[in-house]
């Protein structure tokens, strides 16, 4: 081990992100023990340190940074949808009318697709068979109902 460290604190931290490189290359246990030459039993004790910290990091940025990110994300897709609809009302070429229409069809489908859980729609039919089929599906049902009631 490296004794070039001003605390212990330092060593492990050190230590840790080592442990990290060398997963990342693909090295079990044993192999990075063998590389800082340490106890396996350490890195063991690091590896289930690190996984209890990672675990804890997601549930704070899923709690507290994604929900935040989301309504950024959602705003500037709501922002680019109307920067678009008036890009295509103001064009006084077709070809340009025709690619920010292009654009803001998009959008809604990028809008509709982080709002459904992240698919995204390469066509109006494979739309159609996502998550809003049984929606879809309920509404022809209720209307079914309504119409054939006596």
């Amino acid at each position: 081990m490296n004794s070039g460290f001003k605390s212990k604190a330092e060593e492990i931290e050190w230590r840790r992100a080592k442990i990290l490189e060398l997963k990342s290359q693909g090295l079990d246990q044993r192999e990075i023990a063998q590389r800082l030459q340490v106890s396996p039993t350490l890195i063991s004790f690091d590896m289930k340190f690190m996984r209890k910290e990672a675990l804890k990091n997601i549930g704070d940025y899923t709690t507290k940074e994604l929900p935040l990110q989301f309504r950024i994300v959602t705003k500037a897709l709501q922002n680019a949808i109307q920067t678009y609809w008036k890009l295509s009302q103001e064009a006084k070429d077709d070809h340009d009318k025709i690619d920010a229409m292009e654009h803001y069809i998009d959008s809604h489908q990028t809008l509709w697709s982080l709002l459904l859980g992240g698919e995204k729609f390469e066509n109006d039919r494979q739309f159609e068979n996502t998550r809003l089929a049984p929606y879809q599906q309920q509404q022809q049902r209720e209307y079914a109902d309504d119409t054939f009631t006596v």
